[in-house]
């Protein structure tokens, strides 16, 4: 039958108490929501008491742009390498074809170089405001 609700009960470092209820269906955008929630409330939880939260919640589009600049900060980089890259990441399957409509789209959006011939395309974080802190 399954679990048909789950009761947590938080305490902030003020001493309030907080109960929260899930109730079916019960699925990772519930949890995801509920996380959020708390550390909105009281800030991050610790390390190790709920998994990475915030990855579920994140669009194709934003993963993406997160893979491109920790990858490949500074370097080219094909289509092909982001998926590979994507998939390692975030342990979860995403097809060539939408890897290159992302691609395209930063192109258009100003953030990304884009060089080669339409079947051979490589790309590069154009170097802006949004690369500062990144390590080289």
């Amino acid at each position: 039958m399954g679990i048909r609700r789950i009761r947590v009960e938080v305490e902030d470092d003020r001493g309030n108490r907080y109960t929260f209820s899930i109730t079916r269906p019960i699925g990772r955008e519930k949890i995801t929501q509920f996380i959020e929630l708390v550390e909105m409330m009281s800030g991050p939880l610790e390390a190790g008491v709920l998994p990475e939260s915030t990855s579920a919640s994140k669009s194709k589009f934003e993963k993406i742009m997160e893979v491109i600049r920790e990858k490949y900060p500074l370097n080219w980089f094909t289509s092909s390498e982001i998926q590979l890259a994507y998939e390692e990441k975030f342990r979860e399957p995403i097809s060539l074809s939408t890897v290159s409509t992302y691609l395209s789209r930063y192109f258009d959006k100003g953030l990304l170089v884009r060089e080669g011939p339409p079947n051979m395309f490589r790309y590069r974080l154009k170097a802006g405001p949004f690369l500062e802190g990144v390590k080289s």
